[in-house]
């Protein structure tokens, strides 16, 4: 019998320990057909999983609103680290503008095939620049900096690194938003990659992208041993875990606990998890 009284074995959703194994695209002498077939992938996957867009929308575009651009309604900067297929970047800027709002977003890659496939989908916008470069040694300063599907590709030095280099290049939030560790998302990654995701790296990569995500207390030891410490994470369905944080200044709006107006993932509340940080009221 259980402790709780039960007569079945308590059940484990998710795998016990992030996956330590490379992802293909990672590697920089992979296959440049297939890492160009993953990258037109993106954009779906971003559009139907990642939230990223209703993430930046609340947590930056909103915030832009909240705290003005200044008398002169000057520039905004954005750095957007890991600029995959530069979609996120692209629908930002538009909307953006629709609110009269300007932006510089800079997009940062390691892979140099990954920054020429970028270039060339964000030749036609001016305000977006593109550059090759390492996560880890990030250079401001930059109003805004947000991360998509960076964090799982690092490991835990690495996202020191990254955590307190973003912290010194940011002036005012730092979005991160990626994969919650569970076997429910592994199973309904797995379907829709069967169906959806041919010819390209996504099918093996995604899944093992998810074996390499976290869970809510994994990721919240990193970040409270950062100087981002005291920011709280959020976790959303399907699958996303994702922090929104303000860095500290004499005229910073409170320090954001979690992200706004979102459903809780259920499968991050399993026991042994810390229970999901509330929204600021």
């Amino acid at each position: 019998m259980t402790p709780a009284g039960q007569w079945y074995p308590a059940i484990q959703w998710y795998p016990a320990r992030r996956s330590q194994a490379r992802e293909l695209m990672d590697d920089t002498l992979s296959d440049p057909v297939l890492l160009q077939r993953t990258l037109d992938q993106f954009s779906l996957i971003n559009r139907l999983f990642s939230r990223m867009r209703g993430l930046v929308r609340r947590c930056i575009l909103e915030d832009i609103v909240a705290r003005g651009t200044g008398p002169t309604g000057e520039t905004i900067s954005v750095l957007d680290v890991g600029a995959g297929a530069c979609d996120i970047p692209l629908w930002l800027l538009a909307e953006a503008r629709t609110r009269g709002i300007a932006l510089e977003i800079t997009c940062l890659d390691h892979d140099p095939r990954v920054v020429d496939y970028a270039r060339r989908k964000t030749s036609r916008e001016p305000a977006i620049t593109v550059r090759e470069g390492s996560a880890l040694e990030i250079e401001g300063p930059f109003d805004y900096i947000m991360a998509n599907h960076l964090l799982h590709h690092l490991t835990e030095p690495e996202i020191d690194r990254f955590l307190e280099r973003s912290f010194r290049a940011c002036r005012r939030r730092l979005l991160l938003n990626d994969l919650l560790r569970s076997y429910w998302s592994l199973a309904g990654f797995s379907l829709f990659a069967t169906l959806f995701l041919h010819r390209s790296f996504a099918r093996t990569d995604g899944a093992l992208s998810i074996r390499r995500g976290f869970r809510p207390q994994e990721l919240q030891r990193l970040i409270d041993r950062s100087p981002w410490a005291g920011a709280g994470l959020g976790t959303m369905l399907p699958g996303r875990i994702c922090l929104a944080a303000d860095k500290p200044s004499p005229e910073a709006i409170p320090r954001t606990r979690a992200v706004p107006g979102q459903r809780q993932d259920p499968s991050a509340g399993e026991p042994g998890d810390p229970p999901p940080p509330r929204a600021p009221q």
